[in-house]
């Protein structure tokens, strides 16, 4: 079973983690400079962070996948971005497709369920099964960095319930381990400095790329159990 444990541990333990976070880290805190300041550039420098984050993720996903020694990517901030762009290439069209069958299938079902608690479950279900969907073409993508694998049916038919259950267990865990992390070491900013502070944001940054460190090794955890063993039972089968 999937283990936010042992994502933690490695996460935290990789070499020389802390100065992984710290630097991955600056982008995050420069645009929260430019939001706070209400500067024009925000959106575009965003865009970029955003790219660089997916490929740092994406890279902690495939570095454990595959059975590597370590989770997190090398320090060459381009080459990050480099697999955020491709990855985004790979994965984009099936993100598109599914978000927008999801929301005009909701907008469909609005006309026939006006009680608000209903719509809200039928939403649930179908972003559910969307959202499912993209992980799975997300986590065949990450394994060999190939866009076939990422629109690969059968698999993604096979596995996508399994890996949605999976999601939804990670998604408490990652939020206790944020709670005992960050809630004591905000207080403690608070205490001295006060919030908002530079401090507390740069830390709350580091904790961001922390987090994609953590959800990238839990989902390559995911796709062990929920894709690579039906994998397995289907060639047993044929």
């Amino acid at each position: 079973m999937a283990s936010i444990i042992d994502a933690f541990q490695e996460s935290f333990h990789d070499h020389h983690s802390l100065t992984k976070y710290f630097i991955f880290a600056i982008p995050v805190y420069y645009c929260v400079d430019l939001y706070s300041k209400n500067d024009s550039s925000f959106y575009a420098v965003s865009a970029i962070v955003f790219i660089l984050l997916f490929g740092f993720m994406l890279k902690c996903t495939s570095n454990v996948r595959n059975g590597k020694n370590y989770v997190l990517p090398s320090l060459n901030i381009f080459s990050m971005f480099w697999e955020g762009i491709k990855g985004l290439v790979a994965i984009g069209p099936i993100l598109a497709l599914f978000s927008w069958l999801a929301t005009i299938i909701c907008e469909f079902l609005s006309n026939y369920f006006p009680d608000p608690n209903s719509i809200i479950v039928w939403k649930f279900i179908i972003w559910g099964l969307s959202a499912s969907v993209m992980m799975t073409g997300y986590l065949c993508y990450a394994r060999n960095f190939k866009i076939s694998d990422a629109y690969n049916l059968k698999t993604i038919c096979n596995s996508s319930v399994d890996v949605f259950v999976g999601v939804l267990f990670m998604i408490p865990q990652i939020l206790i381990v944020d709670a005992v992390i960050i809630a004591p070491v905000t207080y403690l900013i608070w205490l001295f400095f006060g919030i908002p502070h530079p401090i507390a944001v740069f830390f709350w940054s580091m904790c961001l790329i922390f987090n994609l460190s953590l959800t990238g090794h839990y989902l390559a955890q995911i796709d062990y159990e929920a894709i690579a063993v039906n994998e397995k039972e289907n060639d047993k089968i044929i």
